[in-house]
């Protein structure tokens, strides 16, 4: 009876060719899916103190640094370093370039307004290295180009601000010592005395336009004061003689 029943059992069925095609197959579709989609995003990366622009590989997971063989494409991705005592931000991904160029332009943007706010030269020449990079970026905004073309004026301005007050040192100095020449005896010290009155309205003139840069700078720069603070409540009304 036992051999009847077991007879009578219908064999396990087993998976046709045709269908193990089809799971290989999907699953390779999923693999190139995600490879493909992981190709086409990029990161920003703190790496070794710089911050790395980084492309996704064709592959499921997985990037590395950006790579092109057009040059210019070479500067504006290249890493760059924060300015001295700023921490990198943590590490981003993007779905695309656009997504990238707008958080790179406000890094860029924000490390050359602190650039610019400090007066020193060498860092508002940094931040013009930061402005030119971030005009080339294909992904800003028309409103960014506006801020950007506002930050570049900014800087131009305070490096002039700077000249300036080099150039009326310098010319303090020639002013000194044409003076001392034109006191002294021999050949020189008519031609001293000429330079020495032709040159004292320019260094006032200069010494007035360092003067009028340098107040400028400092109304602007003037600190604000801290978020969130409340301001001063308004003065009472004056009495009206009300009843």
């Amino acid at each position: 009876m036992a051999d009847e029943n077991a007879a009578a059992a219908p064999a396990p069925r087993r998976r046709s060719p045709l269908t193990w095609l089809v799971v290989v197959g999907l699953g390779i579709l999923v693999l190139y899916l995600l490879a493909d989609k992981n190709s086409r995003e990029w990161w920003l990366v703190p790496e070794e103190g710089k911050l790395t622009v980084k492309k996704g590989i064709f592959f499921p997971t997985g990037k590395t640094a950006f790579k092109s063989d057009d040059p210019e494409l070479t500067r504006t991705y290249a890493p760059v370093l924060p300015p001295q005592g700023t921490p990198l931000p943590a590490e981003r991904s993007f779905d695309d370039r656009a997504a990238l160029d707008q958080a790179f332009f406000e890094l860029l943007a924000a490390w050359a307004k602190a650039d610019i706010h400090s007066e020193q030269l060498d860092r508002m020449q940094r931040a013009r290295e930061y402005l030119e990079r971030a005009a080339r970026l294909s992904g800003v905004s028309p409103a960014e180009r506006e801020e950007l073309k506002v930050m570049q004026g900014e800087t131009a301005f305070s490096e002039a601000t700077w000249h300036l007050g080099q150039g009326s040192e310098s010319l303090r100095h020639a002013l000194d010592q044409l003076r001392l020449a034109s006191e002294a005896r021999g050949p020189v010290a008519a031609e001293a005395l000429s330079l020495l009155r032709a040159l004292e309205p320019v260094i006032a003139g200069a010494n007035q336009s360092m003067l009028e840069a340098s107040r400028f700078n400092a109304e602007r720069y003037r600190s604000a004061p801290p978020a969130g603070e409340a301001a001063a409540p308004p003065a009472p009304a004056p009495d009206g003689g009300a009843p």
